[in-house]
This record gives C-alpha cells, sequence and structure tokens, in this order.
C-alpha cells in the first residue's frame, strides 16, 4: 500500500468541511421555510377569513341597500300620492273660501259678527304662499260648522236697522239664513227680510204684521204658548 499524499488528504477534508457547511445551510434553509411556510399558511386563513367576513359584509350592504331603494321608492311613491292628495285638498279648500267669500255678502249681521274672526283669516293670494293647508282647512270647517249651526235655528237678535226712513231698534228673528221678521220696541213697525245676491238683506216694512210677529217673539220667548201663525215667507238660500 502507498500512503495517501498529504496534499490529497487536504483536499479531502476541506470537500468534507463544504459538504457538511453545504448541508448545514440546507438543514437551515428548510428549517426557515418551514417556518415561513407556517407563517404564509396562517396569513392565508386569516386573509381567507377576511375575505369571507367582507363577503358577508358587502352582501349584507347589497341586501340593505336594495331594500333601502324598494324603501325608498315605496316612500316616493308614498310621496307623490300625497302630493296629489294635497294639490285635490288645496283645490277645494280654495273653491270654498271663495264661495264663502261670496256668501258673507248676504249674511245678516248677527251670524257674520260670530265668524267675523274667521273670515279674516281667509288669507288672500299672498299669505297663501306661507299658510299651510291644513291651516285653512281648519278655517273652513269652523266657518262652515257655525254656518250648519245657524241654518238650523231660530235666532234672535236686537239692533238698530233703517225702518220707514229711520234708525230704530228692532227685535229680529233669523230663521237661519231664508228669512227673517222684525218688529221694533213699540210694536209700531214690523217687517221682514231675506237675503240678496247684491244688497245683503232686503227688507220690507209692513205694519200689518206687528201683532203676528210681536206674538212670535213672544212664543220664541216662551212668554206665551206656541200656536199657529200666519206670516208671509218668501224663501231665499243664499
Amino acid at each position: 500500500m502507498y500512503p495517501l499524499h498529504a496534499d490529497a488528504v487536504k483536499d479531502t477534508q476541506h470537500t468534507l468541511s463544504e459538504w457538511i457547511a453545504l448541508e448545514k445551510q440546507i438543514s437551515e434553509e428548510k428549517f426557515e421555510w418551514i417556518e415561513q411556510k407556517e407563517v404564509l399558511e396562517n396569513s392565508i386563513e386569516f386573509m381567507e377569513t377576511e375575505i369571507a367576513s367582507l363577503e358577508e359584509i358587502i352582501k349584507t350592504a347589497e341586501e340593505t341597500a336594495s331594500a333601502g331603494e324598494r324603501k325608498r321608492a315605496e316612500l316616493d311613491d308614498e310621496k307623490e300620492k300625497l302630493d296629489a292628495a294635497t294639490d285635490d285638498i288645496t283645490a277645494a279648500v280654495e273653491s270654498y273660501e271663495s264661495t264663502i267669500k261670496e256668501l258673507s255678502l248676504t249674511w245678516p249681521n248677527v251670524f257674520r259678527e260670530s265668524v267675523e274672526t274667521f273670515l279674516k283669516r281667509i288669507p288672500d293670494e299672498e299669505q297663501k304662499k306661507t299658510t299651510p293647508v291644513t291651516t285653512r282647512l281648519q278655517n273652513v270647517v269652523a266657518i262652515m260648522t257655525q254656518f250648519d249651526k245657524f241654518q238650523g235655528i231660530v235666532t234672535k237678535d236686537t239692533g238698530i236697522q233703517e225702518v220707514g226712513g229711520e234708525s230704530r231698534e228692532v227685535t229680529t228673528l233669523y230663521f237661519g239664513f231664508a228669512y227673517a221678521y222684525y218688529i221694533d220696541g213699540t210694536g209700531e213697525y214690523a217687517g221682514y227680510g231675506y237675503p240678496s245676491s247684491d244688497k245683503g238683506w232686503e227688507w220690507k216694512t209692513d205694519a200689518s204684521l206687528s201683532e203676528s210677529v210681536s206674538q212670535l217673539v213672544a212664543v220664541y220667548d216662551r212668554s206665551i204658548d206656541a200656536h199657529f201663525l200666519g206670516l208671509p215667507a218668501k224663501i231665499v238660500t243664499p
């Protein structure tokens, strides 16, 4: 056998050292890769969870948005119906206000005074822009309520009236808005009246009615028992 050359031994030792170093590097890199792999797997799992959560949030948001759109559409539809109804109510209120103004020219003072506050609340063209239709409707209803009440009863009023060219204090019984009879304090002057579209109320003097009208007032006051009385009538409704 021949002894190994010293250089060959050194070369072998160097090669072996390099191989060991390479194995160590490979082992370290493998271990590092395993660690990185675990980190990546955990990161992937976390991201998948996050993605699933975001997808759920997006789905919920889309459903909510869809429901919101449907609700908005329903509300828009309701608003359109409400606007249409408001327009109809406004038109009706304006018609009633116009009619009330026209009729008020024929109302007797005793009734007109009772609703004067409401009449003043009927808005002019400029005021209509700022007066809510609900307020105007309530005002119209208040006037019509009083109108119906007056129309269905006999109302007694004492006031100054032109009789025979003179101003006299007379007692008047109004039968709604259709007809009225009056008599003065002396019982000498009497007559009747009815509404006129262009003159308010027209009054006619008829002294022959004095006794009958006096009894009529007494019946109203319950001073005497009710009984039949013959009086002229010309029914004119405003």
